[in-house]
């Protein structure tokens, strides 16, 4: 667990994972044209431009930023996202954060407060509660009034 400093909340994935078995991209370093593949949780407070592939969680704290491609089992977003993210798990998008990004995921929770720009999809693909919306046309006022007034006008059929 980490302390967010500012506002004083806990940074908490899984209390399973000890400090130990993450790799932390500290406040003030940058790696650019880079990517990390590894098997443990991965918090960052710098910049990392590139791809991220872990099994593990994907910290970003507040002071973070990454532009890229990322997947992991689970998502934390503080700080600014852009590019895209699947996860086997769950994102969350916390308060004042920035996320530019498609997302993948089992859920999706976004507090108030959080900007989040890109699609989502949720959920399995196995589930049968998936929905199709066929495209609709969007009629201002005047223009569904008068179209009921000339369907209302038609004469009828008599069957």
């Amino acid at each position: 667990m980490f302390i967010d400093k500012k506002k004083k909340r806990a940074l908490s994935v899984g209390s399973e994972m000890s400090i130990a078995t993450r790799t932390v991209l500290a406040e003030g370093i940058t790696i650019k044209d880079g990517n990390l593949y590894g098997l443990s949780s991965i918090t960052i407070s710098g910049v990392f431009f590139g791809d991220i592939d872990i099994e593990g969680a994907l910290i970003i704290t507040e002071s973070g930023n990454l532009k890229g491609e990322a997947k992991a089992d689970e998502a934390h977003i503080y700080g600014t996202l852009e590019g895209s993210i699947t996860t086997r798990g769950n994102v969350h998008i916390y308060s004042g954060s920035r996320v530019i990004s498609d997302i993948s995921s089992l859920s999706l929770i976004i507090e108030e407060d959080a900007v989040f720009k890109g699609q989502c999809n949720t959920g399995t693909m196995q589930s049968s509660n998936i929905l199709s919306i066929a495209p609709a046309t969007i009629l201002s006022q005047q223009e569904a009034a008068d179209n009921e007034l000339a369907m209302g006008s038609q004469p009828q059929k008599d069957t």
